[in-house]
């Protein structure tokens, strides 16, 4: 079992609070690094993001090869700009990358921010064109690009899995374990974010150019009925999300709790004795009564 330090990465979006909270800083405050990469191998696009150990050395020296997933926890105060990551097959043609970005979200907690409840961006409407999108970037009508999403309240314990394609952006005043696809490649339609932040373009279109960025999009429109039916996730037991890229359990510990590793888990214990404390698991591990730990690993 390696522990690892606090892995907090940058972003142009403002948050951070609960993730202080967890960790025992204090004062606990929203900035710029919103996001806590857990276990990670993955770099994120500024070079920042892989896992350091309590002894000082990068995960990377430990494991064989980068791990297929890459589990954070995040907590906004500002939205998350409206974007969308490529699949597979879009990732390899415009990113020459083995990998796209499929994620999941596992809402954690909410918190209310001047009055507006939480919520997530999620999915076109219907009628939403390539052209009409590209047009409603052009002019920076960022109301018109909110219109064409379907707005969705949050509450804790609410998971979602969005594929590569998919528009989306995360609402004020949301904290959440994510599991994805072990890639930091996001576009983005906003040229200045929430946090009146001005993007260059390579934050935009990822370096591939304008006609990526909006062929990245899947342009299928549906109800907000079929949006939660195809991307809205029910529990098994303690298992959170299982697909064919990741797993995510939740355990809640009334007794000592022994986790069987099989090959390898990333463990974040979100309360209780040890709270805030992130764990690489490759054997049998004993956690403690009054525990609550997120477990994350490859998919089925």
């Amino acid at each position: 079992m390696l522990e690892m330090k606090e892995n907090r990465v940058y972003r142009p979006f403002l948050g951070g609070k609960m993730l202080d909270e967890l960790s025992g800083t204090e004062p606990a405050s929203d900035g710029h690094y919103p996001e806590r990469w857990i276990c990670s191998t993955t770099a994120a696009s500024d070079g920042t993001g892989i896992s350091v150990t309590t002894d000082g050395k990068l995960l990377t020296e430990y494991v064989k090869e980068p791990l297929p997933v890459l589990v954070k926890l995040l907590d906004s105060y500002s939205r998350l700009m409206i974007q969308v990551h490529p699949d597979d097959a879009r990732a390899a043609k415009y990113f020459h990358s083995d990998k796209g970005k499929a994620e999941s979200w596992h809402i954690l907690g909410t918190r209310t921010i001047h009055g507006e409840e939480p919520y997530v961006y999620l999915g076109f409407k219907k009628g939403i064109t390539k052209e009409k999108w590209r047009l409603l970037y052009e002019k920076q009508d960022v109301k018109g690009m909110e219109e064409c999403l379907h707005k969705i309240p949050v509450k804790s314990g609410d998971t979602f899995f969005v594929p590569g394609g998919v528009p989306h952006a995360m609402g004020r005043g949301v904290y959440f374990a994510e599991v994805q696809q072990p890639t930091d490649i996001t576009l983005r339609t906003e040229r200045i974010s929430p946090a009146k932040e001005l993007l260059p373009d390579e934050s935009l279109h990822g370096g591939a150019g304008w006609d990526a960025l909006f062929d990245c999009f899947d342009y299928d429109g549906y109800s907000l009925e079929e949006i939660m039916q195809r991307y809205y996730v029910l529990p098994e037991g303690e298992i959170v999300m299982q697909n064919q890229y990741f797993t995510m359990e939740k355990i809640h510990c009334l007794r000592k709790r022994v986790v069987k590793s099989g090959n390898w888990k990333i463990a974040v214990v979100i309360d209780g004795p040890g709270k805030g404390k992130e764990y690489y698991l490759t054997e049998d591990t004993e956690f403690l009564a009054g525990q609550t730990i997120i477990l994350c690993s490859q998919g089925v």
